[in-house]
């Protein structure tokens, strides 16, 4: 469950490429917005999403060189 997935440069592009794409969305969102709760939510949601859609890149066959095991006993 807490397994952590090493990039290798196949993964380290694609999360750059994933972050960057979805700066430039975020951008243009947030100047549309009031500020205010509503948008601070927004880029909390936004930061969760980016975190597990990180994650989700990394543990794409092909993008990481290593996975460290967190084991207890």
């Amino acid at each position: 469950m807490f397994d952590t997935h090493k990039l290798n440069e196949e993964g380290f592009k694609a999360v750059s490429n994933l972050k960057a794409s979805m700066a430039v969305a975020v951008e243009k969102a947030l100047e549309l917005m009031p500020e205010g709760r509503e948008k601070s939510v927004f880029k909390t949601k936004i930061e969760e999403a980016m975190f597990f859609g990180t994650k989700a890149v990394a543990g794409k066959e092909g993008n990481f060189s290593e996975i460290v095991k967190y084991v207890t006993q």
